[in-house]
């Protein structure tokens, strides 16, 4: 019998023109936190959101299908956020069938970042 693997976090990994850019973007608009910049200029960065944690490498969006979802504890505090940071809503919050209540936002490379909370169905 093989042994077990523990995983203990999964961290996206999206391509950026501009690693610390985009990390300030996420920090000046919506309240994260820097994890780390590597390199001068930066090449490679991470942001945290509470335990959750996004990297950015230097390279060309590549937007397609790619988005973010974030399962957080305060979705209209999030809102307000994003509302006062002039931050593009692509849509407005909404409660699911599913029990959720979610919001769309654009960041500034065009990549689509979600968050939800949890309403307790």
């Amino acid at each position: 019998m093989s042994e077990t693997v523990k995983c203990t976090a999964v961290y996206p990994t999206l391509a950026a023109p501009d690693i610390e850019e985009t990390c300030n973007w996420y920090v000046d608009k919506l309240g994260f936190k820097i994890r780390f910049l590597w390199g001068d200029p930066p090449t490679h960065g991470a942001i945290l959101l509470g335990d959750a944690c996004v990297h950015f490498w230097k390279g060309a969006s590549q937007l397609n299908e790619n988005w973010l979802y974030f399962d957080i504890d305060n979705l209209e505090a999030m809102y307000q956020r994003a509302r006062e940071n002039s931050v593009a809503i692509a849509r407005e919050p909404e409660t699911y069938p599913w029990g959720m209540r979610e919001f769309n936002a654009t960041d500034l490379n065009g990549y689509n970042i979600r968050f939800g909370q949890h309403m307790g169905v």
